[in-house]
């Protein structure tokens, strides 16, 4: 996949000072186990984490310190195991995460955190770091979301290996629905759902033939078939009991289709760039699933992370 974030052409002065945003999701697009493989397709939107380091320019020295986010202990360890990589003993270095991304719902809060925490210290001592080498430290820490790689991408989010780059992420809005309910990513993937995961194979195919089409050729309602196949298949694994009013709510306005965070309590409904009826669509949505939800009118971009 190659190297990321170069950051070639700073100066000493911006090398002190950097700041590397990371898109969280709105869940996958397709998540399930194929041949005893696991995996998922990213859907990274632009809701973002954004994580800071800074420093007097002595990173390395004797005698220094070194100030960390204290409520971000996955953060923490990318640092450590970034500077690892590189050799550093990263004092004299502060690191800070500002993120926009709910915690707990399955839209890769951890991962954009951790992502952008192995950029930014990596540009902050002048190396460069591989999406690979990303991935490996945060996998490290937990099972992780793939959008550490650029455009849209199948991803072993337990292993680390990608199966496959599936192209550029296509243009569309999505809204993300939020329960509010937290889901505990560690606990999840320790669960055995590998009967499940069995029973939904031909399906779980067919979804992967039509998300790959989709983003191949730009097609939103090709992509939404295939979300929509993988969401109902994940029913059986993390159930959303809302999720048919969701679904009901879109259909009558005639959107592609919707995606869910499969080890999480987010959903998405997905939508044509020139859909103008957002309003109307949160109030069929509430009004179907007679309950509260927190919306996020958001769209799909790429993953990996870049200086912002």
């Amino acid at each position: 996949m190659g190297e990321i974030c170069k950051f070639r052409g700073l100066s000493s002065g911006d090398m002190n000072n950097i700041r590397v945003k990371t898109p969280g999701t709105c869940g996958e697009l397709v998540q399930g186990m194929i041949d005893g493989n696991k995996f998922h397709i990213t859907c990274p939107v632009n809701i973002f984490s954004c994580v800071s380091v800074s420093g007097d320019g002595s990173s390395g020295s004797s005698g220094g310190s070194r100030t960390l986010p204290s409520n971000k202990w996955k953060t923490q360890r990318a640092v450590e195991k970034t500077l690892q990589l590189f050799k550093s003993t990263g004092e004299n270095i502060s690191v800070s995460v500002s993120s926009e991304i709910p915690e707990g719902r399955g839209m890769a809060s951890s991962t954009a955190d951790v992502t952008g925490a192995c950029l930014a210290v990596a540009a902050f001592l002048g190396r460069n770091i591989k999406e690979e080498e990303v991935a490996r430290i945060a996998l490290a820490i937990e099972p992780s979301d793939g959008i550490m790689f650029r455009g849209i991408v199948m991803f072993d989010h337990l292993n680390g290996r990608v199966f496959e780059y599936l192209g550029e992420a296509p243009r569309m809005k999505i809204l993300i629905i939020d329960s509010g309910e937290r889901i505990d990513t560690l606990e999840f993937n320790r669960a055995d759902h590998t009967g499940v995961h069995l029973s939904n194979r031909d399906k779980i195919l067919e979804a992967i033939e039509l998300v790959r089409a989709g983003v191949k050729k730009k097609d939103v309602a090709m992509l939404g078939r295939g979300a929509t196949i993988s969401a109902l298949c994940n029913q059986k694994i993390i159930h959303k009991p809302w999720l048919p009013g969701v679904m009901k709510a879109a259909e009558k306005f005639g959107c592609p289709g919707v995606n869910v965070a499969h080890s999480g309590s987010a959903a998405g409904v997905l939508l044509e760039t020139g859909f103008n009826k957002i309003d109307a669509l949160k109030s069929a949505i509430l009004t179907e699933c007679n309950r509260e939800f927190d919306f996020y009118e958001t769209g799909m971009t790429g993953g990996g992370g870049v200086i912002c």
